[in-house]
């Protein structure tokens, strides 16, 4: 049976990500709506791939099996909520709520309706995070000793508005940018327990650039320095007992192990595309997939809630860069 399929969002990162998966993979969908308040954003998706139009998820007379939720962070929580209690499974852009209570309520309610909640944590679709998922589950580096991950780059994404910019705009700067990626990242290798340390941002009076934050996975300290500012070093190191992983944090297929014995093996994974939308058609298909419990849903919302309940420690509980740091 075709299932019929609302994307609501069509701002960036619907026409880098979403939408050319879409096209790509029209025929395995009944009717597409696209559903965004901005008819210039409407007009743009419709020429990647063609669907129905609406301005909310309200205006959809039709029956939705399933739907993409693209919006700005705050609103991923009640259109999801909306979206189950019409029946459908959902895929939700990351991150998929900013506040933990609302991650919760939106686990309870996938379970009580019987429903698909997938997010789209796309480094779990990376080559090297299956490849050193199964090897670290297998034990054959030993116990985690540390972790070390440094990623930032000067932000060029074309967002639709200032509004994540706002002075008093909540948990939209690089934390929940690109920390959630690199935790949630590190949570899908390691399955650990969290513990949160320390963490320090310059999100003075709105978003942060700047963050270093220290957590424990279990009992190894795991160090991460992220900014919006300037490139970093965009290296992750992972001591083990018996050998130290190594990668480039952009690079999704390829690896280096060094062993305790001081020979170092690098690992490429061939795989075909590279570029960032590459992974919207394997995140789109397992989305399916898992609606037709074909396959499990690689990140549903119950697998990242523990993600979003360390990033609501950290915002909680961070300390602010002093306001006359100059340049960093």
């Amino acid at each position: 049976m075709s299932r019929n399929i609302a994307l609501i969002g069509c701002g960036a990162i619907a026409r880098a990500f979403y939408l050319p998966a879409l096209a790509k993979h029209r025929a395995e969908f009944g009717r597409l709506w696209l559903v965004d308040p901005s008819e210039h954003a409407l007009s743009i998706a419709a020429s990647i791939v063609p669907g129905r139009q609406a301005h909310h998820l309200m205006d959809v007379g039709d029956e939705i099996h399933l739907v993409i939720v693209a919006t700005p962070n705050q609103l991923h929580f009640p259109l999801a909520l909306e979206a189950l209690s019409r029946g459908a499974h959902v895929l939700i852009e990351k991150p998929f709520v900013i506040w933990m209570e609302e991650g919760r309520k939106l686990v309870e309610a996938a379970a009580a309706n019987n429903r698909v909640v997938a997010i789209n944590q796309t480094r779990r679709f990376f080559p090297l995070a299956r490849e050193l998922r199964q090897q670290i589950n297998e034990g054959e580096f030993g116990s985690l000793k540390s972790v070390v991950h440094r990623e930032g780059t000067k932000l060029t994404w074309p967002f639709e508005s200032g509004a994540a910019f706002a002075q008093g705009a909540q948990r939209t700067g690089v934390i929940m940018d690109f920390g959630v990626h690199v935790i949630d990242f590190y949570h899908y290798l390691l399955q650990p327990r969290w513990t949160f340390v320390s963490a320090i941002h310059d999100g003075f009076r709105g978003p942060e650039g700047l963050a270093e934050i220290e957590l424990q996975a279990n009992d190894a300290p795991v160090s991460i320095r992220l900014s919006r500012y300037y490139p970093q070093e965009n290296v992750a190191h992972l001591v083990f007992d018996r050998a130290k992983i190594s990668f480039n944090v952009y690079d999704a297929e390829t690896y280096s192990i060094r062993s305790n014995l001081g020979k170092a093996t690098s690992y490429a994974i061939a795989r075909a595309g590279a570029e960032y939308g590459s992974h919207a058609e394997p995140l789109l298909l397992n989305f399916l997939a898992a609606s037709e419990k074909r396959e499990s849903a690689v990140c549903d919302a119950a697998s990242s809630l523990p993600v979003i309940e360390i990033l609501d420690k950290i915002y909680r509980l961070a300390r602010q860069y002093p306001a006359k740091l100059g340049s960093v």
